[in-house]
């Protein structure tokens, strides 16, 4: 029983599996001094009808994102570019060649379509090489499949920087043919079966589509919409500023005597300047239509953090005035304001008085009580923490609100 079900199991695999091929190495010979006959001409395009253009079918073959680098305005990818068209000078009836459907010819010995990328970063290049080969079908369909490196410029909108979307676009046209005698024939979006994950940037759209330049080229354009990955940036640039400009805030609880305010202020300041440097230093000079909204961002936060270093070096004075030496009415005013004296029931104050052998003490109103400049430093200090913190905090909320209403 054994041996019929073994029998039977490779008379199924016989038939599943594809037919030899008959023909020799010299029907293949025989085929190609028939195909590239000494009129062949690898300079003159298909088509034995004039009056109609050749069609060229293009796809893409999207492999992985090497590089954007938006301080250059730099964008390259990895990726296959796959062109097939009729040849009607290579056809053949395989009956006459040992049944060879197909043939693989070198592609410096046919004719084949010159493709040039017109935003290519560097000089102008070949896209494939010579001694590539295509494969012939024996209806003269010619399918080149060329692996390359497709650089292109691409100026980035950094707006939204580093929540920003970008679309860069590569963009080949054929020199010295017109539409009416060559015209692209493309599918719709790039091929990702082959694609690998950037690290940076994730591919959210692909589209192909053809276009008709002022100079009546027609251009096959093949645009990539990718969007960046945030979580590097928040957690290594936009959170520590935050978290910087709060700390600033400190200074104002700090006790006036221990000497180390200024200091403090000026170090956590300094500490901002640097990742506005990096952040500067990461992107262009110029950006349309405008920079980035993170810069104006921790510009905002950097110049709060000087006038911070300018409101403790008031209230460092304040705190260091002599007590013999009157305060102004209008300083006295902003201390009722700052502490809420104007709204806000207040504690009286006890001072004593010696009359002779007498100690009297006396309970002073708001109006009648004796001010000192440590009070007025206090009443700045706090003045500066509450004015200050509602700049941050609404210096941040306002750029997170712009990234999440025009992102």
């Amino acid at each position: 029983m054994w041996k019929v079900r073994l029998v039977f199991a490779v008379v199924s695999i016989a038939c599943v599996l594809p037919r030899s091929r008959t023909y020799t190495i010299q029907n293949e010979l025989s085929l190609h001094t028939a195909l590239f006959p000494t009129t062949y001409d690898p300079h003159v395009r298909p088509g034995t009808d004039r009056t109609n253009p050749l069609q060229i079918n293009v796809t893409f073959y999207l492999f992985s994102i090497k590089e954007f680098d938006e301080t250059i305005s730099k964008f390259s990818i990895t990726g296959g570019l796959a062109v097939s068209w009729i040849d009607d000078r290579l056809t053949w009836d395989p009956t006459n060649y040992g049944g060879i459907e197909v043939t693989v010819v070198p592609q410096k010995k046919l004719w084949i379509p010159y493709l040039v990328n017109m935003l290519d970063y560097n000089s102008l290049s070949e896209i494939g090489h010579q001694n590539m080969n295509v494969r012939v079908e024996k209806d003269g369909q010619v399918n080149w499949v060329t692996p390359n490196l497709f650089e292109s410029t691409c100026d980035a909108d950094l707006s939204y920087y580093p929540f920003d979307t970008q679309t860069c676009t590569l963009r080949f046209f054929i020199p010295g043919y017109l539409p009416s005698e060559i015209v692209f024939m493309i599918s719709e979006q790039m091929y990702m079966s082959e694609f690998s994950a950037n690290s940076l940037w994730k591919v959210t759209e692909t589209k192909l589509f053809t276009f008709t330049n002022t100079l009546l080229l027609q251009e096959a354009r093949m645009a990539i919409t990718m969007r960046r990955r945030p979580v590097y940036y928040i957690s290594s640039l936009i959170l520590p500023v935050a978290f910087l400009s709060f700390l600033q805030l400190c200074v104002f609880l700090m006790p006036p005597d221990c000497g180390e305010r200024v200091g403090f202020v000026v170090t956590v300041l300094l500490a901002i300047a640097v990742y506005l440097t990096l952040v500067q230093d990461k992107l262009p000079e110029g950006s349309e239509p405008s920079v980035s909204f993170l810069s104006y961002k921790l510009l905002g936060d950097f110049m709060v953090g000087v006038f911070m270093v300018v409101g403790v070096v008031i209230g460092l004075r304040f705190y260091q005035r002599e007590e013999d030496k009157p305060i102004p009415n209008y300083l006295q005013t902003f201390h009722r304001i700052s502490l809420c004296d104007c709204f806000c029931y207040r504690r009286k104050r006890k001072v004593h008085f010696d009359e002779g052998d007498t100690v009297k003490d006396v309970t002073l109103d708001p109006v009648t009580e004796i001010l000192t400049w440590r009070d007025i430093g206090i009443a700045t200090d706090r003045f500066c923490l509450k004015v200050f913190g509602f700049c941050l905090m609404n210096c941040n909320i306002l750029y997170l609100i712009v990234l999440a209403i025009l992102a």
